[in-house]
């Protein structure tokens, strides 16, 4: 290996400016925030893709002091509750890059996994009636408040998984949002393989008569990466710290965060099932690929 290539495997690489900078793993920022809340972001096609708001940040910060930006780095462990919400100080990660690359090192474990094939065309038109329903109930006062959480979470934040465990509003737990981020990431890049592979039409092509309520993304439908993401959120924080009373409430927080994707009209049923079930067989392998951000996260609880 080069000493560029040694250099990059033991460093992290921040956005500072227009350019990049690299800082020791011990230093490494432990997330990303926006508007005073950890978010993961989406692309323009309204996907929730983790890898959005990672590669964003060299944008956002373009017309920013270079020497505030430096000033924040070096500040980047601080956090503070401000308002009432947490309000996280560090530098910006792009991409948990170590991570993807021992990731598709193991690739063999997690690129045939036995979640069965997608149902029949017909099975999933069929299952565009149950959409039609959660359509037509989405505009009654009773689900008016999940039309807030649609549009929420199309950038995937994080305080659906924040709140169940007592620490959307609390400071002390970078390791933790961290660990979140990394997982939404790596869900991500598996996601969009099996999207790929079987690139199942989205609900409103179909049934042209849905009406979804955010943009339909331009990729496959199944599985949903929504679904993927957050119960895989939920199952590696259950390694984590199994001990912890909220993990009965995350695993709920996330299955309504994964069923809004269809109250949204973008995902059938059979999407949030395979979402569910390609999480469940995933946690070993983040279990080996984020061994060390896991034992820092359970280090912020003991």
């Amino acid at each position: 290996m080069s000493i560029f290539g040694e250099t990059l495997r033991n460093s992290w690489l921040l956005a500072v400016g227009d350019s990049f900078e690299l800082s020791a793993p011990a230093e490494a920022p432990p997330g990303l925030v926006a508007g005073g809340t950890a978010v993961l972001g989406a692309n323009a096609a309204g996907s929730g893709g983790a890898s959005a708001v990672l590669n964003r940040n060299r944008n956002r910060n373009r017309n920013r002091n270079r020497n505030r930006n430096r000033n924040r780095n070096r500040n980047r462990n601080r956090t503070n509750v401000e308002g009432g919400s947490a309000s996280y100080e560090y530098g910006d990660i792009l991409l948990p890059w170590r991570e993807i690359e021992r990731l598709h090192q193991l690739r063999d474990y997690w690129i045939d996994l036995p979640i069965g094939l997608p149902p029949a065309l017909s099975v999933f038109h069929a299952q565009t009636l149950e959409l039609f329903d959660k359509q037509v109930l989405r505009d009654t006062d009773a689900h008016r408040g999940r039309k807030d959480e649609i549009l929420r979470e199309a950038e995937l934040e994080l305080s659906g998984y924040l709140r169940p465990l007592g620490i959307e509003n609390l400071s002390g737990y970078d390791h933790t949002v961290a660990l979140f981020l990394m997982v939404a990431r790596l869900a991500e890049e598996v996601g969009m393989r099996y999207k790929e592979r079987f690139n199942v039409p989205r609900p409103s092509a179909i049934e042209p008569r849905l009406r979804p309520y955010i943009p339909v993304p331009a990729h496959a439908s199944w599985p949903s990466n929504h679904s993927l993401q957050s119960f895989s959120i939920a199952f590696v924080f259950s390694r984590v710290l199994p001990e912890h009373p909220g993990i009965v409430e995350l695993f709920r927080s996330a299955r309504r965060i994964a069923e809004n994707r269809e109250w949204a009209g973008i995902h059938y049923p059979a999407d949030t099932k395979a979402g569910h079930d390609l999480a469940r067989m995933l946690t070993p392998v983040f279990e080996v690929v984020l061994e060390e951000q896991m034992l820092r996260a359970r280090a912020e609880w003991l």
